[in-house]
Order: C-alpha cells, then sequence, then structure tokens
C-alpha cells in the first residue's frame, strides 16, 4: 500500500516537471524592444576639446536579445550594453545601437551634440542674470513680478543660446602634388548656436576627413574650382568661397625612347675602284677591298635620316652598323684594318668621290673569317646627333681597308646592299 502511494506521488511530481518544461520550451519568442538613454554627461574634456557622454541600452524581448552598438574611434565599450562617447565641439555624432534574438531585430538611434563646452559658460550667465531679477522683482510685488521675471529669463535665454552661424574657409594643406593631379585641403571653421549643419560643394575625399574638412582635386594645370561652403541654423544661412587653381609643378612626362633600323638608300650608294670607275646602285653587289689592278676598293653608303632630323629635342642614345659579310674573294685579311669615316658625297657617286676625306667614326681589325662589318661607335653616335641637330636629310660613311695587297688579284669582301642598315636608337620629350 504505501509502495502504491509513493509511485502515485513520484509520477504526479514528473507529470508537473514535464508539463512546465513543455510550457516553457514551446512559448512564443517576444520580439525586442530598444532604448537609449544617456545616464552621465555630456563632460566637457579640455584636453581634447570634447563632449563625453555615457549611454545604455533598455532592451526587452524573449529570448534576452544581444546588444550592439556601431563602431567608431569616439565609441568605448562600458561593458552591459553602456557605452561612452566622444563628440567634438561644434560637431554632433549619431550613435546607434542594435537588440537581436531569435524573434527579430530593433535598433535605436540618439543625437548626440558637441556644445557642452559653450553651455556651461551660457548657464552660468542665465544663473546670474535671474537671482539678480529675482532679488529685485520680489521686494517690489512678489506676486505681480513673478510672471514679468518669467518673461525676463525667457527672453535672455533665447538671446544668449540662439546665435546665427558664421563660416570661414582656409587651406590647411596644399597645393600637394599626387601622381597627375593637384589637390588642397580646406577647412571651415563655423560658430553659431544651435550648432550649423555644413554642406559644401564639393569634396573629393568623400568625407575621409570629417564634417569640417575637405578635399578638392584639380586635375589638369589650367584648370580652376571655386569651392563653396554653407552654414545653417536656425537664425540664418551663410557661405564662404575660395577660389582654387592648379598651384603644383607641373609633371615633366617620361621621354620616349625610340628603335629605328634605316636601310640603306641604295639609289646613291655604291663603290669605287679607285682611279678606275664610280658604280652608282650597283646590283646585286658592292665591295671593299682592291681590285686587280691593285688599286682600292671603296665601299659608299647613304641613310635618309629625314624622319629623325624633322623632330624637335632628339638625343641619340646609340647607333650601329649593320652590314653583313655575303662572300669573301682573295685575302683582303692581309690589309690588316677596317676604316669607316663620315663623308658627304652628296646625291650622286662618281670618280671625284675617290679621294681622301671624312672624319673616322670607327676601325677593326680584318680576319680571313669574318661575317660582318657591324660596329658602333661614341664617334659614330656623335656624328648622328651632329647630323640630326643640323636638320640634315643624311648621314653617309665611307668604308676602305687600310693599304692594299699587291699581288695582282682582286681581295675583297662582298656584301648586298639590301642588307645593310643603320640601327639607332633616340629619346625625345614625352
Amino acid at each position: 500500500m504505501q509502495k502504491r502511494k509513493l509511485f502515485i506521488t513520484l509520477a504526479a511530481i514528473l507529470t508537473i516537471s514535464l508539463i512546465g518544461l513543455s510550457a516553457t520550451c514551446l512559448a512564443p519568442g517576444e520580439d525586442p524592444t530598444l532604448e537609449l538613454e544617456i545616464y552621465d554627461g555630456p563632460d566637457y574634456s579640455e584636453s581634447d576639446n570634447m563632449c563625453y557622454y555615457r549611454v545604455e541600452a533598455i532592451a526587452t524581448g524573449m529570448p534576452a536579445p544581444e546588444i550592439e552598438f556601431d563602431e567608431g574611434d569616439n565609441v568605448s565599450s562600458l561593458g552591459s550594453g553602456r557605452v561612452e562617447v566622444g563628440v567634438e565641439i561644434g560637431d554632433t555624432y549619431t550613435l546607434t545601437a542594435t537588440a537581436k534574438n531569435s524573434a527579430g531585430t530593433a535598433t535605436f538611434s540618439i543625437i548626440l551634440e558637441g556644445g557642452c563646452g559653450e553651455e556651461e559658460v551660457v548657464d552660468d550667465d542665465a544663473a546670474d542674470t535671474d537671482t539678480d531679477t529675482a532679488d529685485t522683482d520680489t521686494d517690489a510685488d512678489a506676486d505681480t513680478d513673478t510672471d514679468t521675471d518669467a518673461d525676463a529669463d525667457t527672453d535672455t535665454d533665447t538671446d544668449a543660446d540662439a546665435e546665427a552661424p558664421t563660416i570661414d574657409l582656409a587651406i590647411y594643406e596644399g597645393p600637394t602634388l599626387d601622381g597627375s593631379i593637384c589637390y588642397y585641403r580646406i577647412e571651415a571653421t563655423v560658430t553659431g548656436s544651435p550648432n550649423p549643419a555644413i554642406s559644401f560643394s564639393k569634396d573629393d575625399s568623400g568625407g575621409a576627413w570629417g564634417s569640417k574638412k575637405v578635399q578638392v582635386n584639380i586635375n589638369n594645370p589650367g584648370d580652376a574650382y571655386t569651392l563653396t561652403a554653407t552654414a545653417t541654423n536656425s537664425e540664418g544661412t551663410v557661405t564662404d568661397s575660395i577660389d582654387l587653381t592648379w598651384g603644383c609643378a607641373i609633371p615633366t612626362p617620361d621621354p620616349v625612347e625610340v628603335d629605328v633600323n634605316i636601310d640603306v638608300d641604295k639609289s646613291i650608294s655604291g663603290y669605287i675602284i679607285v682611279e678606275h670607275s664610280a658604280h652608282q646602285n650597283p646590283s646585286p653587289y658592292t665591295f671593299v677591298g682592291d681590285y686587280t689592278n691593285d688599286r682600292q676598293i671603296k665601299a659608299f653608303l647613304s641613310f635618309n635620316i629625314n624622319s629623325i632630323s624633322g623632330l624637335e629635342d632628339v638625343t641619340i642614345k646609340d647607333a650601329s652598323l649593320s652590314m653583313p659579310v655575303n662572300g669573301i674573294v682573295g685575302h683582303p685579311e692581309t690589309m690588316p684594318e677596317v676604316h669607316v669615316k663620315t663623308f658627304d658625297f652628296g646625291d650622286s657617286l662618281t670618280l671625284a668621290d675617290q679621294g681622301a676625306g671624312g672624319d673616322f667614326v670607327g676601325n677593326f681589325p680584318t680576319s680571313s673569317t669574318m661575317t660582318s662589318f657591324n660596329f658602333s661607335s661614341s664617334q659614330l653616335e656623335a656624328a648622328l646627333q651632329s647630323a640630326v641637330d643640323s636638320n640634315s636629310q643624311r648621314i653617309q660613311l665611307k668604308i676602305s681597308l687600310s693599304g692594299i695587297n699587291a699581288d695582282g688579284v682582286g681581295d675583297w669582301y662582298r656584301f648586298t646592299p639590301g642588307n645593310i642598315s643603320l640601327q639607332i636608337k633616340y629619346e625625345i620629350p614625352g
């Protein structure tokens, strides 16, 4: 019998517990609500000219919501749904918080004004005014003058608090060259009560420097822009403007470097067998060495540089001759050196051009296995620079071997004119 009673009692307790647990688990969620309250402040900090507020989030909801405040350098967490917010004097800051649980989300914002330093001075003045009026009016007629004091107090407070805005623009950085733009950074100095709202006609920083500072980019030399700022409060609107022009050093573009190959002008070029004959525009070959009569064979090469001479401020950076050997006859290597000179032989090649003359721009040794007369030198580069500077339409070269091989047979190097070119690298301003 006792066991039966114990069993019934335990069953009843278990049933009640299960009902309670079921009710808790099945209870519907409750959307969060949220309010923000200032529980301390504003307090003025002279060291950084800021007003400090301490704000608490008051939230309801099932389950208990989590509280998050917006992030900012001026927002510091105090734990348990509380933060401290610093607001610069003369500025405002909108603090936003979010309460979130499984049933939903709620947000709430509060505007904090940076006017605490000014307000303390106004309150002191108002207190002094009210006290003096109260003393005077009480002596005269306590009942009648009470109303008069109230009106006087109201007028005094209104006059002290309300102030028309002023605004002044000044450059605090610039002009500064950044890549291809010249920028200025401008700051607005603003007064007025209540705190004026500020707007600018342009801000190329996208608000990066705060509500009172902007950046203006001048994109090209010769461009100009007039920046206008407006300050507005309940007492009126005022504007100020500042004219901005390109004030940076004009950037110098990088020079342009060009490589060209100029083929030999075959119509003028050729070779001369000294005291024998001149061969202009020969086909298919030209020669350097000596002939069967033991007379020198000299090659004469002309290059049209009109495309370079017509440019302004050309600087020759490099010049080289490309002159592949097509074949070797006899023993031209017995004449030990190749001599290359600049030599102006004009529009045609005649036997009269066989004589001595010209300026050395290069020399190099011969051999029985030479594959080219390719060479470059500072003298060739300087000669080409001189020709360009004087607006010459061409530069001409004379090529020969040192001496002759007096063996009564021909000794020469052979070349194909179509394979001869002058390779030039030059620079012009960008």
